[in-house]
């Protein structure tokens, strides 16, 4: 028979030896959400089926395998409950919590134990089951089982939830917990019809957890993500952000906000919670909705006026109920005096070489009729050297502000050829080679400034011919100036490359930096020999 000492000891044996096998491998995770609760149930199995297969094996009563069993599920209740709600992230892991949810079964671990003294019967009838009986073992059962099922369940339910826990991972790793619950009570129920002996029984029982800790080992791979970094992560990062966060319900009434929106506002949440967004924002900002309607708003505070861009999103409960809005405020206020003043920096700056180029312009015919044509000359490249300057940096700028997604494409074989056919009208030595796909889903606006400083700044630089090779590379489409000799300057490589900045000898270094940042604005990037600088060009998604 299975129940045999000469069968089911060493079966359990070898049960007992699996079971520490996979304590083992699994004690580095002790320090991980839940790596203790679940390290602790399999070692516990493991020493639950040794004493089982001893009890088997020296032929003792049968009936002592019932509390061993019952060590078995109370103890792994509790290191279950312990796994559970740390792995998931239910109240970040509360230790107090797993010990309110652990209490019940930590009472019928004490009882069963008590079962193998003379304090408790080994076999009580039914009329002997009294009231400390039934407190320290039945109450507990129905707990345990209850529990079992249930956390097993939650996890199953939060694979569905979370994006990085895959539900074939929890549904294998809810075996642990359900086989504990259910193998007890199936074998239980035979044992009670005669179907199977009690040291069957203890076998079936143990080789189903095993089944069930090894698939859950195996599939669920229990620490390759977390659950509890996606349930609290997305809180966590809210509360940690450096923009103010504040949390409306549908009224638009305070319900949370963060610790930067409460430095900001210099309101903590209990002085504003349920009361109406004006509370916080002044309500000139705020629409009837009680949510602000415009993109930018001030605010004045103990640091003075400050500008914030808002993000007003929804909060959902689940796909169909509105919970409220997030309020995110971020601090513009250093971009937004950055902008107006490179933007006045540059119209002065335009305005003031257009004037005083004419004033250079006019003293330079005063020194031509002097019979100085020499000096003269020198004046004339200086000043158009200044305006040609002046204009390059408006057309980098105009460039930058174009924006670079579209729904129309852009033909960057076509729009290459166009700017070298204007260059070589100039006087300008360059060839366009060209495949026949070259369309991008991109600004032809934006790969037009692109291709234009691209081949300004290298036939500006070479001192031969310049070829432009315009080919499909896969999901790319690239845009290759190349020459005989060097036309990527060696201190605009190490500038655009490093990110670092130079000093302006001449327009073409504003045409490098165009390159750069347009490639960038494009989402490709800078393709450059910056060792010999025979080549520079730049690489363009094609989506």
């Amino acid at each position: 028979m299975l129940s045999a000492p000469l069968v089911g000891g060493p079966i359990l044996g070898a049960v007992a030896a699996a079971f520490g096998w996979y304590a083992w491998r699994l004690r580095g995770a002790r320090d991980r959400p839940g790596g203790t609760g679940l390290v602790g149930i399999v070692a516990l199995l493991a020493v639950v089926s040794l004493a089982e297969a001893a009890v088997i094996a020296a032929g003792w009563p049968a009936p002592m395998l019932h509390p061993l069993t019952q060590v078995a599920v109370f103890g792994g209740t509790v290191g279950w409950a312990a796994f559970v709600v740390a792995y998931t992230g239910r109240a970040n892991g509360n230790r107090v919590l797993v010990r309110l949810v652990a209490v019940v079964p930590a009472v019928g671990l004490v009882g069963a134990a008590l079962r193998l003294t003379p304090l408790l019967p080994l076999e009580p009838t039914f009329e002997g089951i009294g009231a400390t009986y039934l407190l320290l073992l039945g109450i507990p059962t129905v707990v345990s089982f209850g529990l079992l099922v249930g956390l097993s369940i939650l996890l199953v339910w939060d694979a569905t939830r979370y994006a990085s826990f895959q539900r074939s991972r929890g549904v294998a790793l809810a075996l642990v917990g359900a086989s504990l619950a259910a193998a007890p009570m199936v074998t239980s129920t035979l044992e009670t019809g005669g179907a199977i002996s009690v040291p069957a029984g203890a076998v079936v029982v143990q080789a189903a957890v095993l089944a069930a800790v090894a698939v859950g080992v195996a599939v669920g791979r229990p620490y390759r993500s977390l659950p509890i970094a996606e349930a609290i992560g997305r809180d966590t990062v809210v509360s940690n952000l450096n923009d103010a966060v504040v949390v409306v319900d549908g009224d638009a009434r305070v319900v949370d906000m963060n610790a930067s929106a409460g430095e900001l506002f210099e309101r903590s949440l209990d002085e504003v919670v349920r009361e109406p967004l004006s509370a916080l924002v002044d309500a000139d900002l705020l629409g009837a909705s009680g949510l602000p309607t415009e993109s930018t708003i001030p605010f004045q505070g103990s640091a003075g006026k400050r500008y914030f861009d808002v993000s007003v999103s929804r909060v959902h409960r689940d796909a169909n109920v509105e919970a409220g809005y997030a309020v995110a405020l971020r601090d513009v206020t250093d971009e937004r005096i950055r902008g107006q003043r490179l933007e006045v920096l540059q119209r002065v700056l335009r305005h003031n070489v257009r004037n005083d180029m004419t004033a250079v312009y006019a003293m330079a015919d005063v020194v031509a009729e002097d019979g100085n044509e020499r000096v003269a000359e020198r004046l004339r490249e200086t000043a158009d050297s200044l305006v040609e300057v002046s204009e390059r940096a408006r057309a980098v700028e105009e460039s930058m502000c174009l924006e670079p997604a579209t729904d129309a494409t852009a033909d960057v074989g076509s729009l290459a050829s166009d700017v070298a056919a204007v260059l070589a009208e100039q006087g300008r030595d360059v060839s366009v080679a060209t495949d026949n796909d070259t369309e991008v889903r991109r600004s032809p606006e934006l790969v037009a400034s692109l291709c234009e400083h691209l081949l300004s700044y290298a036939t500006g630089n070479a001192t031969g011919p310049v070829a432009v090779t315009v080919d499909r590379d896969g999901r790319y489409v690239d845009v290759t100036a190349e020459s005989d000799d060097r036309l990527l300057l060696e201190q605009d490589a190490t500038a655009v490359t490093s990110g670092g900045e130079t000093q302006l000898e001449h327009a073409n270094d504003l045409d490098i930096w165009a390159v750069s940042w347009g490639a960038e604005r494009l989402g490709g990037e800078l393709l450059a020999d910056c060792e010999r600088g025979r080549y520079v060009g730049v690489r363009v998604p094609v989506e």
